[in-house]
Order: C-alpha cells, then structure tokens, then sequence
C-alpha cells in the first residue's frame, strides 16, 4: 500500500519542481522563438546584428574580431532605396565604391569567449537567403561574421563570407 502513494507522490513532485524550473524572461523566449523559420527551419534575429567584422585569431573558444565601429545601419526602406541605387551603376562603378566603403570603415579589435552550443549558421550558397546550421569550427581566420548578442550572452553567429 505504501508503494502505490510513493509513486504518485514522487511524480507529484518532479511535475510540481520541473514546471518551475523556467526562469527566462518572457520576451527572452519570444526572441529565441523568432529564430525559427518555416522554410529552413533557421533564422537570424529581425534586429541588425551588434557585431561585424572579420576574425583575426582562434584560440579555442576564443575569437578576436576586427569589429567595425561607425557603420552605418540602414533601415529596410534605405537598403532597398541603396541596392537600387547600386543596380544602376556598372560592375566597375560598384566595386570601386565597395572598396572605397570598405577602406572607410574604421575596426577595432574585440576579444570574445563563445559559449559551448551557441548557435552558429552559415548561408546555402544557393543565392536564396536560407540558412543551415554551422559547426563551430566553420569559424576560420578571414572569415567575415555577424553575432547577435542579448546582453553579454551570444546569441547567433553568422558566417557570411570566408
């Protein structure tokens, strides 16, 4: 007799002491809940990333990203109005002004221990803007990343370019 009220007891308990177990702000959830997507089942955050730049060193877990500092953050409507911009010009006049854009971005470096099971994506390659999970040690020295951070936790890396 005593063991069929131990049972029920102890599984009274473990749903009583799991289901208090959540202590994640709410917006918290509905952001890491915004990282799926129904094509790809991945996505990035709606909000620009806080860092970009390029690795310049791995050790481990630890990256250092020339970080650009003063880059302009466009709004959707301005990175419409500036790609239609950019149709108009020549392949030449393009990457003349891409370099020129590039040269006056001014970076510094930023030193960054990512987390075990940060989540790290990386395009397809099939010009379409869908996402595949990465592994971590995708992240190579040269590559060009954007992290998205909530607060000092890391949220998303994302490879853009090698």
């Amino acid at each position: 007799m005593k063991k069929i009220l131990i049972i029920p007891l102890f599984l009274g308990i473990t749903f009583l002491v799991s289901g208090c177990g959540n202590t994640q702000p709410e917006d918290e959830l509905k952001q890491l809940t915004s990282l799926t997507d129904e094509k790809e089942g991945l996505a990035t955050p709606s909000r620009p990333a806080e860092i970009n730049g390029i690795v310049s060193l791995m050790d481990g877990n630890k990256l250092i990203i020339k970080n650009e500092v003063g880059r302009e953050i466009l709004s959707e409507e301005e990175q419409v109005e500036k790609s239609a911009e950019r149709q108009s010009m020549t392949q030449e006049e393009r990457q003349a002004l891409r370099t020129e854009e590039k040269e006056a971005v001014e970076t510094e470096d930023l030193t960054l221990v990512i987390p075990v099971g940060t989540l790290v994506l990386k395009g397809l390659g099939d010009g379409g803007g869908g996402l595949q999970k990465a592994e971590f040690n995708e992240l190579k020295k040269g590559a060009y990343i954007s992290i998205w951070r909530n607060g000092d936790n890391i949220e998303v890396i994302k490879i853009k370019g090698l």
